[in-house]
């Protein structure tokens, strides 16, 4: 009795589908989980951007979590946009209420067609509350930069970051080198809980179709870790399904369009010791 993998997604909307909540369960049902939602803030958002949002009663937010705990067995879980420093301090404290397994942080605060989807207020309440619960950290450059108070100009700069955010607590990071435009290839850094690192590099699609990368690489390593799935692997997984679902992309919307969470993982994603 209720021993399928469960996981649950905290996070915002997208009424676009390709990203946020919507993406999350699309791609925990594509890795075979049964996904969950707290519902955080939602969304009036498209292809083309973020036209509004409304987070929601931190009172609502925290039954919620309560209503989840008290019926499934959450394995792991995962946060994406949180909104403001109040719904981030609402959020970290109801993880150390309940035991939703591993958490995957996905710093999420710039949408891909630039609106802000984190009060600036909030990033110190992640980096001093969120980031030390976290089992792995995943953000992208620009969030790097932000949560650790220092430029990222190179692969060096990557790596001190991620010793950076460990400092803060995270036990696992990933720094997502997807915002490097001028380089070949995708690269990312990753850093260890055990002090091992290495790098994990993919040809680069050139395509506006991107919405939803980093919550879908999240989901994906969510997913992973409920099954069991070593940390190491995982991640490898995640970036080889993003891999694959920007590359083979689908026709929707007008603007940055969403994934493809269809697809079968990539085998060009290769990984190099740092």
């Amino acid at each position: 009795m209720n021993d399928f993998p469960q996981v649950v997604t905290i996070a915002g909307t997208d009424s676009g589908g390709g990203a946020g909540v919507m993406a999350d369960l699309k791609t925990m049902q594509a890795w075979h989980v049964f996904g969950t939602a707290v519902i955080v803030a939602v969304t009036a958002q498209n292809t083309l951007g973020v036209q509004d949002f409304m987070a929601l009663p931190a009172k609502l937010i925290n039954e919620q979590f309560d209503s989840l705990a008290a019926d499934f067995k959450i394995r792991a879980c995962k946060t994406g946009m949180l909104a403001d420093a109040e719904h981030v301090h609402v959020v970290a404290e109801a993880l150390k209420r309940v035991d939703f397994g591993p958490l995957t942080v996905d710093p999420v605060m710039i949408a891909k067609g630039g609106a802000a989807l984190l009060a600036d207020d909030a990033i110190e309440t992640v980096r001093t509350e969120l980031v030390p619960l976290a089992t792995v950290v995943t953000p992208n450059l620009p969030e790097a930069e932000r949560l650790t108070h220092a430029k990222i100009t190179d692969a060096a700069g990557m790596v001190t970051a991620g010793h950076a955010l460990q400092d803060l607590g995270a036990k696992n990071v990933i720094i997502k080198g997807g915002h490097e435009a001028d380089h070949a290839t995708a690269a990312d850094y990753v850093l260890l809980e055990d002090g091992t690192s290495f790098w994990l590099s993919a040809p680069r699609t050139d395509t506006v179709r991107t919405h939803g990368t980093g919550d879908t690489l999240s989901a994906c390593l969510t997913a992973e870790l409920a099954k069991g799935v070593p940390m190491a692997t995982a991640i490898q997984t995640a970036k080889a399904y993003v891999t694959a679902a920007i590359k083979n992309t689908i026709q929707v919307g007008h603007g940055h369009g969403p994934l493809n969470h269809w697809v079968e993982p990539s085998d060009e994603v290769s990984r190099h010791d740092a």
